[in-house]
Order: structure tokens, then sequence, then C-alpha cells
């Protein structure tokens, strides 16, 4: 950093950690929120089935199996229907707010960056494989405590013993390679983000780029690109009608916001990345991602 930037930088008032991570910060409460209610639920039997016993809880009530199963596809209902109207509303919503999968790929993927890449040493991938392995583990567990009674790993003397961890590898394999690669599993493979891009979908509010500016103002930055997680240019994307590189694909996460501000806003220069609810007109060779 040269003097003058430097002069700049301390002449300049610091945003706060809220004005620079304010949508991250909400993200994570809602994916936080989720996931404990996914262990909070069966831990205390407020609904839960146990295949290994042929019996349920609801609310704590012991019931039959076919009793157990009532709340469980109502909520599995209540999901598809909240997927849909997320998608109606304002697109991918659901992956970047509540799906703890996204959640947790996420996460991967910022430790794949860091352990599994062209420049990382043996030791680094290494632990990538095991750490990987770690969360692909607890994370099965987490939905498998929804289905049965955890113990039944372990009593081979059980009927569903052997079915049961036929199962549970079976699981651990998808769930394995889903972390493994990261977001690329939100970005190529997710059947509710297929689900969700080839169905009819409409954002009421859209990131991209202010309208007071253009590609230039950016300069070599692409902050917004490098911390996208589904690795768009969150500049332009809102014009571009494709499945992988266009709105289709985004997660309306906010992450492009937040970055732009972490960037710009210690130099006291206003925030290139915006909310809205309209596309304001663009030239094509902005669309086109040239820079003039």
């Amino acid at each position: 950093m040269s003097t003058a930037q430097a002069e700049v930088t301390q002449s300049c008032p610091q945003p706060s950690y809220w004005e620079t991570h304010k949508f991250t910060i909400w993200r994570n409460i809602a994916y936080i929120v989720v996931i404990l209610a996914l262990i909070v639920i069966p831990v205390f039997k407020i609904a839960k089935i146990d295949l290994a016993h042929n019996e349920a809880w609801i609310l704590g009530e012991r019931v039959s199996v076919e009793d157990g199963l009532a709340p469980v596809i109502l909520a599995l209902g209540f999901f598809s229907i909240l997927v849909i109207v997320m998608n109606l509303v304002n697109g991918r919503v659901f992956c970047g707010w509540v799906c703890p999968g996204g959640f947790v790929a996420e996460l991967q993927e910022k430790l794949r960056r860091k352990l599994y890449n062209p420049r990382s040493e043996t030791g680094g991938k290494i632990a990538y494989y095991l750490v990987t392995a770690v969360i692909s583990v607890l994370f099965t567990i987490l939905f498998f405590n929804w289905v049965t009674d955890l113990r039944v790993f372990f009593y081979t003397t059980n009927p569903t013993f052997a079915g049961m961890w036929f199962t549970f590898l079976a699981t651990f394999g998808i769930v394995y390679f889903e972390l493994f690669i990261g977001k690329r599993w939100c970005r190529t493979f997710c059947p509710t983000g297929i689900y969700q891009k080839i169905t009819p979908y409409h954002h009421k509010i859209k990131p991209t780029m202010d309208p007071k500016f253009n590609l230039s103002d950016c300069g070599s930055c692409k902050e917004c690109i490098k911390n996208c997680p589904m690795a768009l240019d969150p500049r332009r994307m809102a014009y571009i009608n494709d499945f992988y590189k266009g709105l289709q694909a985004c997660i309306i996460c906010g992450n492009c916001i937040d970055t732009c501000r972490q960037v710009r806003l210690p130099k006291c220069k206003e925030p290139l990345m915006t909310w809205v609810q309209d596309l304001p007109p663009r030239d094509p060779s902005f669309i086109s991602g040239k820079v003039h």
C-alpha cells in the first residue's frame, strides 16, 4: 500500500463488521437455526421414527410407525411447497438461506481452497480427505437419527442391523461425494437445485451492479466473482439467461453485496453492487463482460 493510500485509509471512517458482513451473518443464523431444528426435533422425540424397533414418537408420546409417518410426510410436503413458493417469489432462496447441505458444502468449499488445490502439499490433501470423512459421518448421523435409534448400529442381534449399516454406508458415500466437491454439488448435481432451475421462477429482487457504475469502475478487483459460491459474475449475471451462468443459478445469498462492501467501504468508496427490483438497461458490451 502506498503512503497516499495509507493516509486515505487512516482518514476514512472504517465500517463496522455488521456493515460488511450483514447478509453473511443473517444467512449463518438461518442455517444454524435449521440445523439445530434437525438435531433437536428427533433427539427430544418431538417427531421421530424408529424403524429398528418398529415404533415412532410424536411430542414425546410413543405411537405406531404408521402414525409417526404422518408428521414426517407433512414436513416433507411442507418443505416441497416451501421450495416451490420461494422459487416463485425470489428464485433459489431455499438453497442460499435454508438448505443445510448447501451450508456445509459452502464451508467445505472454503476448506477445499486451502487444503486441496494444485499447490497443496500431500499432508494438506490427506487432511482434507479425513476432515471430509468426519463431517460426512456427522451429517449422515444427523439424518439417520430421524428414522432409527442410533444404538441399532451396535446391536448385531437386531434384525435391521445389516440393512441399516448398508443404507448408512450408501448414504455416507453420497454425502462424502457432495462434500468433497464442495459447492460444485450445488452448481451441478443437486436435484433440488436442478428442479429450481427448470421450473417457473421469479426474482422480486436481484443483485447486480449499481446502474451508476460500469465494469471499468471495478478495475482488477473481481472479489465478488472470486467469492460467489455459485461461480457467477454477480455484476452482470442478472442479464444472462443461462442455467449455469445466469440468474437461474443465483442463490440470492448476498455474498457479492457483502464482498463489495468489504473492498470499497474501508476506502470511503461507494459499493458497486446493490439489490434492484427492475434491471436497468445495459448495453451489450456490459452484458458480455467487455471493459471499456
